[in-house]
C-alpha cells in the first residue's frame, strides 16, 4: 500500500515547542501544510489540502521542485529597481516600507538585510539572480509547475 508519486504545494510550515498534543506518539514538532496540484488556496474553508509529518513513522519521500525566490530569507530586506524598499516574508508575502499596498518588487533586487547587515556574498548573490527575470517570471513558473495561482491579496 502506498501514496502514488504526485505534485503538492506547500502553503505553510508549522513548529510546535512543545510538540502537538495528538494522542499519537511520537507528537509532532513539524508539520507541513499542502495542496495538491491544481488546487488553489481558498481562505474560505477551514481545512483545505493535507498536513504531513515530516519526522512521522510514514515512509515518506519529498523532493524540492522548485521554491520561488530560493535566494531570499524570509525577514529579508531589499531595494528594488526603483529603490522602492521591500520585505520579504514569503514568495507572494511582501511588505513595502513606503506603506503602499499595490505592487511587486522590480527587478534587479539589491539586498539590504539579513539578519542584520548582510555578507557581500549573499548581497551579490540576489544582485545576481535578479539581474534578469521578474517577480512575474517567478509566479509564472511556480503557476507552471502547481497548475494554481496564489491567492488574490498575495498577487
Amino acid at each position: 500500500m502506498g501514496i502514488p508519486a504526485t505534485v503538492v504545494h506547500v502553503q505553510a510550515v508549522h513548529r510546535f515547542d512543545p510538540p502537538l498534543v495528538t494522542g499519537m506518539l511520537p507528537r509532532p514538532a513539524p508539520y507541513v501544510e499542502v495542496l495538491r496540484q491544481g488546487q488553489t488556496h481558498d481562505p474560505d474553508p477551514e481545512d483545505q489540502g493535507y498536513t504531513i509529518d515530516p519526522a512521522g513513522s510514514e515512509p515518506i519521500r519529498i523532493e524540492l521542485f522548485f521554491r520561488p525566490y530560493a535566494f531570499l530569507e524570509p525577514g529579508d530586506e531589499v531595494a528594488d529597481r526603483n529603490e522602492r524598499a521591500w520585505q520579504f516574508d514569503a514568495a507572494w508575502d511582501w511588505h513595502p516600507f513606503d506603506g503602499e499596498r499595490s505592487g511587486t518588487p522590480a527587478w534587479p533586487l539589491a539586498l539590504l538585510s539579513r539578519h542584520g547587515e548582510p555578507t557581500p556574498t549573499e548581497a551579490a548573490a540576489v544582485a545576481q539572480t535578479t539581474a534578469v527575470g521578474s517577480h512575474a517570471g517567478e509566479l509564472e513558473r511556480w503557476s507552471g509547475l502547481t497548475l494554481a495561482r496564489p491567492a488574490a491579496h498575495q498577487q
